[in-house]
């Protein structure tokens, strides 16, 4: 029974010319004109070969630092130090790109509003410095420099810069596919229309057989698009996926996570209209504190808000991905999508049992 609807209900949603067609060429047209209208903002995040950085020790043993500034004239970063004055005022008079002190264990990042690209940099080497040591920050610039470090360790919260195409290409083939649930209005319309949606509640099929054979003809359309924009962004704008199917896994959990959320609305309110505005909707507030419209690199949104939003996580686990080949943010993004899902799912078979109760 439940094959028979999941063979009959793909073949609807696959019908349904005007959604699958806005699914396929949303993605691409969004992607063309945004990667072409910010590709010099963000090419304007690329760095000089060399800058200088000003220091300053408070309270840390100056033979550390040894390696730390050996390390940097190999990236460019030329460690200049200054034991008095105020670090804004020391960038303003000595043209320097940005300003560091060192603490006990710790350490505080000045950075110039004139020089932000090699103050993005600086803040990621520091950063990669602090937490894995002078080679993993040396990385990005001459893997094969080999370098010792005894510094304290710290969080790394930064990445390299992406450009504009990659972003907007990973990101916005992520944004569409969570909007997917729109290519199961024809499914759901024809249910309606047809009565279908009264005798699901006297047969013998279960709620969650019933979810599932709407849900999963749902998201192999919604897959199988977004494979298609992944091809053929990849051919057209030379869009680069990081670790493939670690990327595929994110996308694919978002798409689950979202679709859920679009058939729990439609069981609410029964209304093909109401389901589709109510998860664009989430979909685009979401999104917009996530990054998919204002970079999360440059975004006005606090960190606290953007850390409890499934976008933010899984854009930043994609585009690291891309322009680093890891990420700390994959198993958050899993996190979030798959309890989405998870409770999605439970609340619409709870809607379920009580609309045949009643």
């Amino acid at each position: 029974m439940i094959l028979y609807l999941m063979k009959n209900n793909f073949k609807l949603i696959s019908r349904n010319k005007l959604a699958v067609t806005v699914l396929l060429l949303g993605p691409l047209v969004t992607i063309a004109m945004l990667s072409g209208a910010f590709k010099e903002f963000m090419s304007s995040y690329k760095v000089p070969d060399e800058f200088s950085v000003g220091y300053r020790l408070n309270g840390m043993d100056a033979d550390s630092t040894d390696a730390l500034k050996d390390a940097g004239r190999e990236a460019g970063i030329e460690l200049c130090e200054y034991p008095e004055g105020d670090p804004e005022e020391l960038i303003n008079n000595n043209g320097l790109a940005a300003f560091v002190e060192f603490g006990d264990g710790e350490y505080t990042l000045y950075k110039s509003d004139d020089h932000k690209p090699e103050g993005a940099v600086t803040e990621y080497f520091f950063e990669r410095a602090m937490n894995e040591g002078v080679n993993a920050a040396l990385d990005m610039v001459s893997p094969a420099a080999e370098f010792s470090s005894a510094l304290p360790e710290t969080e790394l919260d930064h990445m390299p810069a992406v450009d504009s195409t990659d972003y907007y290409g990973i990101i916005y083939i992520l944004y569409f596919s969570c909007c997917g649930m729109i290519c199961a209005t024809g499914m759901l319309g024809s249910e309606k229309k047809n009565g279908i949606e009264k005798k699901y509640r006297v047969c013998s099929i279960s709620d969650l057989g019933l979810l599932m054979a709407r849900l999963l003809p749902t998201m192999g359309v919604v897959i199988v698009c977004t494979l298609i924009e992944t091809f053929v962004t990849a051919a057209l704008f030379g869009v680069h996926w990081g670790q493939p199917l670690v990327s595929a896994l994110i996308v694919i959990m978002m798409i689950l996570a979202f679709c859920c959320v679009g058939f729990l609305l439609h069981s609410i309110s029964g209304n093909l209209a109401i389901t589709v505005i109510g998860l664009f909707s989430v979909v685009w507030i979401l999104g917009y504190l996530g990054g998919s419209f204002e970079t999360y690199m440059y975004s006005s949104t606090s960190e606290a808000v953007k850390q409890i939003t499934p976008f933010y996580h899984a854009n930043r686990a994609l585009v690291e991905l891309s322009c680093m080949g890891h990420s700390d943010y994959v198993y958050s993004s899993l996190f979030f999508s798959s309890c989405i899902a998870a409770v999605s799912m439970i609340l619409t078979i709870a809607v379920y049992k009580f609309y045949k109760k009643t």
